[in-house]
């Protein structure tokens, strides 16, 4: 797997626990997580990938 990938789903990962600690989201299944992660994070990458935490708080904000 591209390191680049790994990079990103991790740190989308890590950005998503943060939030999920800080807003009232009801529980999200690891299978639903997971794929989220991968969608997200192919998404950020087929887009060029600037901005991790605009795209990110896009994401959160649907």
């Amino acid at each position: 797997m591209d390191k680049h990938y790994i990079e990103t789903a991790l740190i989308l990962s890590r950005m998503y626990g943060v939030a999920e600690t800080l807003r009232p989201w009801d529980y999200l299944d690891n299978e639903i997580f997971i794929c989220k992660i991968q969608d997200w994070t192919e998404e950020f990458l087929r887009t060029g990938g600037d901005d991790i935490l605009a795209f990110f708080e896009s994401k959160i904000m649907n």
